[in-house]
């Protein structure tokens, strides 16, 4: 009786789900306002950027009091190739989200705590030296996540006054441009912050939450975005797009009694299945209590049916999305610090773990646990200022840069010089 029972209630609680993701998943076509724009002129951009060209030297993960001495992989030495300072501001900068496309890389600031500001700066990787190009500080809002494309910078904000906001800059004209805000699909009520964003054709799709969020889709019309529809959920950190370009993964749970788990949707809103990746919400530790489900994540397709995901003190989870099979980090990754974020290549995963640094696990989508073992760390922690280790991001091959909160930007290169120093 009590099984029967059981399963009807959990047949029950999936329907509420799919007739919730419905409703929410209508169209709405609700018109943004013209779109708020200043011109914010770009700073002289020399003078950030510091070359170190030292050769990065490993722990290993399962004795980190060693010297690593590994073999090496695939002739490669990973060496630290410079370092970029945060752009001048009235309040300290903290480096917080990054994007890598082809040559370059785009670097989003926030002003830590309550008040409200941001920047960015665009990387130029050139083959014996680096290069920052653009800088363009004096941002009123914080950005959380950051994209490029056709010379457009697009921003997941928060606005001290709007909340959640999509804002782009014209890397032409120097036009900064409130593209939409968020709550208008909420029908009045306030989303605070906008935390993840992909692109799609004239599409733009954001997540959105503390209290009042979800997933977000808005459509490029002549003047500004016009909003298609929303999924609705409490708190919604990030979001992913799949390789083929037709399905999302959202990531949520950041709030109390809230599950950690993956919607899956098609980029159209169409729902597909909702997978829990934990029974307990994502929080961070170390941080003050009220702050404690504020923290960065990050989700993305490593396959068409493999993805990772960051939830914060419970590391991280690589799923397979067909099985719904999950595979977790080992507790003893992390010690003081959060699983924020990270990003892979064709050789490692890198994780961003907060104040315990970088750590490297073995890319490999035949063995997912391997994944999310992590084999080596590391750390600027003893020659630098107090950072965090908030976003990473790969080029696929070669580059790696780390967002380090108040530490700023560290640029890593792998070089073919076969001495294998850096295991």
């Amino acid at each position: 009786m009590k099984k029967t029972l059981f399963s009807l209630l959990r047949v029950f609680i999936l329907m509420s789900i799919v007739l919730l993701f419905n409703k929410c998943t209508n169209d709405y076509h609700i018109s943004g306002d013209s779109p708020v724009k200043e011109n914010i002129p770009q700073s002289d951009a020399s003078g950030y950027l510091t070359a170190v060209n030292e050769v990065v030297h490993l722990r290993p993960f399962d004795d980190q009091t060693k010297s690593a001495s590994l073999a090496q992989v695939e002739n490669l030495t990973l060496v630290h190739k410079a370092n970029v300072s945060a752009p001048e501001n009235d309040n300290p900068l903290s480096a917080s989200c990054l994007y890598i496309k082809d040559n370059q890389s785009v670097i989003g600031y926030n002003v830590r705590g309550a008040d409200f500001g941001g920047a960015f700066q665009i990387i130029k990787f050139k083959e014996e030296s680096e290069l920052v190009e653009t800088v363009v500080t004096g941002l009123p809002v914080d950005v959380n996540d950051i994209l490029l494309k056709d010379n457009i910078v697009y921003m997941a904000c928060s606005d001290s006054q709007t909340g959640a906001a999509l804002y782009t800059y014209n890397l032409t004209t120097s036009e900064f441009t409130r593209a939409s805000i968020l709550s208008k699909l909420l029908e009045g009520q306030t989303v605070s912050s906008a935390n993840g964003l992909v692109l799609s054709g004239t599409q733009a799709m954001l997540s959105a939450g503390n209290t009042n969020g979800g997933l977000f889709w808005l459509s490029q019309a002549t003047e500004g975005y016009d909003g298609l529809n929303y999924y609705g959920a409490p708190s919604a950190s990030s979001i992913a797009i799949g390789p083929d370009g037709n399905h999302l993964a959202l990531l949520v749970g950041g709030n109390e009694g809230e599950k950690a788990s993956l919607v899956l949707t098609g980029t159209d809103g169409t729902y597909e299945k909702t997978i829990t990746l934990s029974d307990e919400p994502i929080t961070h530790q170390n941080v003050a209590i009220e702050d404690m489900y504020s923290g960065k994540t990050k989700v993305r397709f490593i396959t068409d049916n493999l993805a990772i995901a960051t939830l914060g003190s419970q590391g991280a989870v690589v799923v397979n999305l067909t099985t719904e099979e999950i595979k977790s980090s080992p507790s003893s990754m992390l010690h003081s610090g959060n699983t924020n974020s990270f990003a892979f290549d064709d050789k490692f995963v890198y994780y961003g773990n907060g104040a315990d640094g970088l750590y490297l696990a073995t890319f490999d989508t035949e063995t997912p646990e391997n994944m999310v073992t992590p084999r080596w760390v590391w750390d600027t922690q003893s020659s630098a200022p107090p950072g965090s280790v908030n976003d990473v991001a790969s080029d696929g091959s070669k580059w790696v840069v780390v967002a380090k909160g108040l530490d700023g930007v560290h640029i890593l290169k792998f070089v073919e010089d076969g001495c294998g120093c850096s295991f």
